[in-house]
């Protein structure tokens, strides 16, 4: 950004492969295998014939006209890579919505097609949050009565596992356990 606030963006130069800038552009967007001279040979005559000549950018019909000239039809390139590396380097616009690009993407690549959104839904699900439909617990053996090991019949409780009774031994009251009190200890009130 400069200091008036307007982004700044770097002149456009005439592409080569002595330009860090170009190579890497058209390195990230060509498929493997294929010449990055070539590349550079339509990238300048697009600079050549139709960036320098005109009085405001380019469009994106215009590029589309250019990648339909002979002058881009070299051997050995996607026409494909070689718009998204005109768009980028030269810093055009599409003239058209990120939403339109994406529809042309999904109709041409077939993606997604015949897609409602059923599969993400999830077979059993619910829509209330609140409600819960669990399954009550069943025991593997419900028998009762007289078993092989003897019988079973519950055992009452008398005497609490864990009664509560003072046993801090120590003098001084324990901050841990607020609530243990001498047995011994006197009301005072």
């Amino acid at each position: 950004m400069t200091r008036s606030g307007v982004p700044c963006v770097p002149k456009i130069t005439r592409p080569s492969l002595e330009e860090a800038r170009w190579r890497s552009k058209i390195e990230a967007e060509m498929p493997i295998g294929q010449s990055t001279s070539d590349y550079v040979r339509v990238l300048q005559a697009f600079y050549d014939k139709v960036y320098v000549p005109a009085a405001d950018r380019p469009t994106g019909a215009r590029v589309d006209a250019f990648l339909a000239s002979p002058d881009a039809s070299v051997a050995g390139t996607s026409p494909e890579a070689m718009k998204r590396i005109i768009m980028s380097g030269f810093n055009l616009q599409s003239g058209e919505t990120a939403a339109a690009r994406e529809q042309k993407q999904i109709v041409k690549t077939g993606a997604l097609a015949g897609f409602l959104g059923k599969e993400l839904e999830p077979k059993m699900g619910i829509d209330q949050v609140r409600t819960r439909t669990e399954i009550p617990y069943i025991p593997a053996d419900q028998r009762e009565g007289e078993l092989p090991e003897g019988i079973y019949a519950p055992t009452p409780q008398t005497k609490p596992t864990r009664p509560g009774d003072w046993d801090d031994k120590s003098i001084s009251w324990n901050r841990s356990q607020f609530f243990s009190v001498n047995p011994t200890a006197k009301n005072i009130l």
